[in-house]
């Protein structure tokens, strides 16, 4: 090789070094064998992709929407999850449901169980109308508050670096409901780091004391299989069974204590989803050894009803 072009390329590379560009055989490769159409997984804490498949294939995401439903309420409403809200005959949409009853009264931080954990269209649609109402009030507008929270939805994303990401409505099942694997990843790189987010996933199950006049105490079972189990920080489905579509993503923690986001898109059926899921990452630790380093104690987790 000519010394001048020599000179170049050992520039070159410690240049990469310098800037902390992935060193030589750190970048992404292909995940394990899977029935998942799309495939990407990322260190949210270093932004390296780990494993990658047609990660730039849009579709469906379905009930994953939820997750910047509530990004943008945190974002927004943070400092008020006590507040209240009376559930009305529009908030009782088809699907999956938390369980809300006309003249209930949910706090946000409740509806937020209600979305995350059981992936409620009701509670979404409660949170949405809230937030868009409180945000066309501080701007002195009339309208729709959905309308108005969904605009929101989109520059959301976009900010975490989601750039197919589309929005239709805040719990997914409108077709126009699109991201590819990447955006998801990407989306999940703040919110399962999000730590006004991550107490939502911390269990299983939740139960709420409901105010109004059918007050009960609501028990919420978690609709997603893999919460609970050993270093998933979160985790969030999308599902469409008469077409067929089977989406999840999870947050983990790897053994050396940084954060991953693993997305799998359009699996085989529902067992297949998870099955995908694990065998990614069973087989991380493997392949980037170098989150299998051990971390340092971790701190005490609260209980669940703390």
């Amino acid at each position: 090789m000519p010394l001048a072009r020599f000179g170049l390329r050992a520039g070159t590379i410690a240049l990469a070094i310098l800037i902390g560009a992935p060193a030589f055989g750190q970048e992404a490769t292909a995940p394990p064998e899977v029935t998942a159409s799309s495939v990407f997984v990322l260190n949210a804490d270093t932004g390296q992709p780990l494993y990658r498949k047609n990660e730039n294939k849009t579709f469906r995401i379905l009930s994953i929407t939820k997750l910047i439903t509530a990004y943008v309420l945190v974002q927004r409403l943070g400092g008020q999850l006590s507040d209240t809200v009376t559930i009305t005959q529009s908030h009782l949409v088809p699907g999956s449901t938390a369980g809300l009853r006309k003249g209930d009264v949910w706090t946000l931080n409740d509806l937020l169980y209600g979305t995350l954990l059981v992936s409620g269209n009701d509670a979404s649609l409660a949170i949405a109308d809230h937030v868009g109402r409180t945000i066309l009030a501080q701007e002195k507008k009339g309208g729709s508050s959905i309308k108005r929270f969904v605009t929101e939805m989109r520059p959301a994303a976009m900010a975490l670096g989601a750039k197919q990401a589309q929005f239709a409505d805040p719990y997914g099942l409108s077709a126009a409901n699109t991201a590819s694997a990447r955006d998801v990843a990407v989306m999940g790189q703040t919110i399962f780091r999000d730590a006004r987010l991550l107490p939502f996933w911390r269990c299983a199950q939740r139960m709420l004391s409901i105010r109004g006049p059918n007050a009960r105490t609501v028990t919420l079972n978690s609709s997603i299989e893999m919460l609970g189990e050993d270093r998933i920080l979160g985790a969030k489905t999308g599902s469409h069974v008469s077409k067929n579509i089977y989406n999840l993503v999870v947050g983990w923690r790897a053994p050396n204590g940084q954060t991953i986001v693993a997305v799998v898109l359009g699996s085989a059926d529902h067992p297949s989803r998870y099955n995908d899921m694990r065998a990614i990452l069973a087989a991380l630790p493997q392949d980037f050894p170098e989150l299998a380093a051990p971390a340092a104690p971790a701190t005490r987790t609260p209980a669940c009803n703390e």
